[in-house]
């Protein structure tokens, strides 16, 4: 089933492998699994980003054979805002996911293949951000610093883009579950000035937008701090792959279709994928939608 632009659908079931990816089309898995390459250590480590909080750090892995500047991929990893750290990328636990008791899992953490990214010719990115929810707080509270943190790192890395040979008009954000939401609210307030552009988190003078947004189970939609408001008032949106389970009870598979529609209905490039019966941090993603992405991001690159 194709998912046109401006269209709304209800419902995507993901159901064959599909070769090509076009924006709006649903992207499809393989039968047999993803098989994740061998961990690789970062080129550098623990960079920091911004000074209010010993958290603003993230690690760089750059490309093996470099041609020219490098586009990035910043992975920004989920955990409720909080838990999380930068390390769980790459993927070093290779058992089987363990069952979750509860909403807050425990779950095997679904993180992209860097090590087949840096030999695609991709630097990436893994990122830590501020973890500040306590019992009580509203969403705005912990969120709110979380995505500041994401728009200063965007900013340190183009700001340092000839530094660390990196391509600065091609920026890609892929989070999950907090991480995907950080990712959602970095694509969608780019081009415009937000509360998220805090200059006391970090300098406001590089660009904060990115060019394209992986969206894996963080379609969170919250009155306080709402990504349909962000898209609404949005100038510019870049491409948008947006991957969520039906069997998802913490961030619900109706707030991945609903962000998708506010997406097309905008006039942006959103691709919608739904994964049967797949739930919250689910193996499924690794397994079936690694390469589906790959091929967004060469797609938003034109490579």
């Amino acid at each position: 089933m194709d998912v046109r632009l401006g269209t709304f659908v209800a419902t995507i079931l993901v159901l064959a492998f599909s070769e090509s990816l076009a924006f709006g089309e649903e992207t499809s898995p393989g039968l047999t699994g993803y098989q994740y390459s061998q961990p690789i250590e970062p080129t550098f480590s623990d960079l920091p980003y911004a000074t209010q909080s010993p958290s603003q750090k993230l690690d760089l892995y750059l490309p093996v054979v470099k041609n020219g500047p490098a586009p990035l991929v910043i992975w920004i990893h989920g955990g409720g805002f909080r838990v999380g750290d930068k390390h769980s990328m790459p993927r070093r636990n290779f058992g089987p996911a363990p069952k979750p008791v509860g909403p807050d899992g425990p779950y095997q953490i679904q993180v992209p293949d860097v090590t087949a990214l840096t030999r695609k010719g991709y630097a990436v990115v893994s990122l830590n951000y501020r973890l500040v929810r306590r019992p009580g707080d509203s969403f705005v509270d912990f969120a709110l610093p979380a995505v500041q943190d994401g728009k200063a790192a965007v900013r340190f890395l183009r700001a340092n883009a000839d530094k660390y040979g990196l391509d600065p008009e091609k920026f890609a954000v892929w989070g999950n579950s907090a991480g995907g939401f950080i990712a959602a609210m970095l694509a969608v307030t780019g081009h415009e000035p937000t509360v998220f552009d805090d200059p006391a988190v970090g300098s406001s003078d590089n660009a904060g937008a990115v060019q394209a947004a992986v969206i894996w189970y963080g379609a969170i939609e919250v009155r306080d701090l709402s990504i349909a408001r962000y898209i609404l008032a949005a100038k510019i949106i870049p491409p948008i792959l947006i991957a969520n389970g039906d069997a998802d009870t913490s961030v619900r598979v109706v707030e991945a279709i609903q962000l998708n529609d506010e997406l097309l209905k905008k006039g942006a490039k959103s691709t919608l994928t739904i994964l049967p019966g797949a739930g919250h941090e689910d193996p499924a993603f690794m397994a079936t939608q690694m390469l589906p992405t790959f091929k967004f991001l060469d797609a938003a690159f034109g490579r």
